[in-house]
Order: structure tokens, then C-alpha cells, then sequence
């Protein structure tokens, strides 16, 4: 009986694994050909997913079956891993003594689950610029208290969920029409060290359908013309519906020869926020994006902490690399 019983768990999870594996190894391939389908670039969004579930089939595999398969898993597993090593390997470049622009940039689409404590957070960060993005036109209102510096710089249509932005100042904003739901894309020219550093955003939700991917790809090729035609340094942020992994993403940040600015910092998940002790931070995406031009740098960059919304905000402090003029 025990061993009729071990013999059948054996096979079991010799199934499973065996599956499991093809799966993420299929998944893995595909994910290199996201620009022929939707589903093979949504797969990309989750490299380092894969790379986990590739180590783990292989390891179950290898003890159950001792098979061949081990190895095409564990192959999968290491193409995930030296995709994903930049964000620990990577780095910026130094930053100089000028000062810098304090950015926060948050994800609240489907609403806040204490939305005095989410307002109260984005004011106490006093940042320059706060653009709140899956929002209507009146979310931020309550950041334009008495004695307050902010102001609007943009607002979504009323009715329409979209990107706000509030700042200290009345700094330019300018928008490039698209017909991408979510709305324009949005430039603030902010004045900072030796010159003026373009923030574009935008916003739009992962692609699970190919009309939502035919409306990404709409709104990286507006983000990508914005930022090559920019006479100033750039910073690209906000949750955009894509990570650095996807073919979209990596065609804006070669185009416009832009870098992700979060490499180096490690793996900074902003989507799904998750309260799991220790592993909570490793499960989701990193979603919501920091790219720049070369003549600029992250001084500091965080995520984080949950605010009772969908994702993690995202904090950077942009300024000039040593040697700008």
C-alpha cells in the first residue's frame, strides 16, 4: 500500500513538474516575440516569475524523474535570471552638488482603502511634483488645502479616469494627444541645475487583449516622439501598463536612448501590493517605470511604503550627472 501510494505521488508530481516547466519554458521563449502577440509580450512582464517557477519544476523534476527536461527548465531559468540581473548589477550614473526635483508618481486606479491616509501621505512627501495616475479629475483636491503650495497642472476630463498632476509651481505642461484610453501623454519642463528636465508620464493598464496592446504600443510611440524631439533631459515615469521586459518598452528605451534609472537599486515590485511578511515586496511587477536621458540621474530612488492603493508609489530625486553643463 505504501508503496503503490509512493509511486503515485511520484508520478504526480512527475507530471506536474513536467508540465509546470514546459510551460514557463514555453513561456520564456515566447516572451522574446511579444511584438507578433499580446500574450507573448504580457508574459514578459513577469521574467522574474518565471525564472522562480523554472527553478522550481526543474528542481522537482530532477528528484522525481532525473530526466533530461531538468536541464531545458533550469536553462529557462538562468535566460530569466541574466535578463533581470541588471537591476542588481546595473548603475547610474554620479549625481553632481546642484540640486535636484523631488518626483512622486502613484498608481491609485480602483480607488484607496483609506483615502485620508493616501492624501496625507502624498502632502507630507512635500515633493516638487506628484502625479497620481487611474484618477478623476477631482482625487487630488484635497492636496489644495489652506497654506498649501500646490497647485493643478493637469486634470483628467471630468468623468474620465486619467492622470493628475499637482506641484509647487506653475511649471509648463504640455500634452501629445492619443487615442490610447487613460488620456495624453504629459510633459512638465521643470527648471533644475544647469537646465530644464522634461517629466513625461502617461498611463495605461497592463495589455490583456489585443486592443489594450494596439493602445500601448500607441502610447510608447507618443512617449518615445516627446522625449526625441525634447530639446532638454528626460525622465520617463509612472505605470505605463508595461515593465522593461517587453518589447514596447525596450523599443522606447532604445529609441529614445533612454535607461531604466532603477537598476542598480534591485528588484523594486510596485504591482500587485502585497502584505506577505518577507516575500512580499519579490511577488508582484515592476510596473510602474524611471527611465532617463543620459545627462541626468537618480540622486536617491524608492518605493513604497503601501498607501492603500493598487501600487506602491514610486519617489525619485532627479538631477544632473557630475559634469553636465
Amino acid at each position: 500500500m505504501s508503496t503503490g501510494i509512493g509511486t503515485g505521488l511520484r508520478t504526480t508530481f512527475i507530471i506536474v513538474s513536467l508540465g509546470a516547466g514546459l510551460f514557463v519554458t514555453i513561456a520564456t521563449v515566447a516572451a522574446f516575440f511579444g511584438s507578433s502577440w499580446w500574450l507573448f509580450d504580457w508574459f514578459a512582464n513577469f521574467r522574474w516569475q518565471l525564472m522562480w517557477f523554472a527553478v522550481a519544476a526543474s528542481a522537482v523534476y530532477a528528484l522525481t524523474s532525473k530526466g533530461l527536461m531538468t536541464v531545458v527548465f533550469l536553462a529557462a531559468a538562468i535566460v530569466n535570471g541574466f535578463l533581470i540581473s541588471p537591476l542588481w548589477l546595473g548603475s547610474q550614473p554620479a549625481g553632481s552638488d546642484s540640486p535636484g526635483v523631488d518626483v512622486v508618481a502613484v498608481d491609485m486606479y480602483g480607488g484607496a482603502t483609506d483615502s485620508d491616509r493616501t492624501v496625507t501621505w502624498l502632502y507630507d512627501t512635500d515633493a516638487d511634483v506628484i502625479i497620481a495616475a487611474g484618477v478623476g479629475s477631482d482625487r487630488l483636491d484635497a492636496l489644495l488645502v489652506e497654506g498649501s503650495d500646490y497647485r493643478f497642472l493637469y486634470k483628467p476630463p471630468e468623468g474620465e479616469a486619467g492622470v493628475a498632476i499637482v506641484a509647487k509651481d506653475d511649471y509648463a505642461t504640455t500634452q501629445s494627444a492619443t487615442d490610447s484610453p487613460g488620456g495624453p501623454v504629459l510633459t512638465v519642463a521643470v527648471p533644475s541645475g544647469s537646465g530644464t528636465i522634461d517629466i513625461v508620464t502617461g498611463w495605461g493598464l497592463l495589455a490583456t487583449s489585443s486592443g489594450n496592446y494596439e493602445a500601448l504600443n500607441e502610447r510608447l510611440a507618443s512617449i518615445s516622439a516627446v522625449v526625441q524631439t525634447s530639446e532638454n533631459e528626460t525622465m520617463v515615469i509612472g505605470s505605463l501598463g508595461a515593465t522593461r521586459f517587453t518589447h514596447g518598452m525596450r523599443s522606447l528605451m532604445a529609441d529614445a536612448d533612454l535607461r531604466d534609472a532603477t537598476e542598480g537599486k534591485g528588484y523594486l515590485s510596485t504591482w500587485p501590493v502585497s502584505g506577505f511578511p518577507l516575500i512580499g515586496g519579490w511577488i508582484g511587477a515592476p510596473v510602474d517605470i524611471v527611465l532617463m536621458s543620459s545627462g541626468v540621474t537618480p540622486y536617491s530612488l524608492e518605493t513604497g511604503p503601501d498607501i492603500g492603493v493598487g501600487h506602491l508609489p514610486v519617489r525619485v530625486t532627479v538631477g544632473d550627472i557630475v559634469g553636465r553643463n
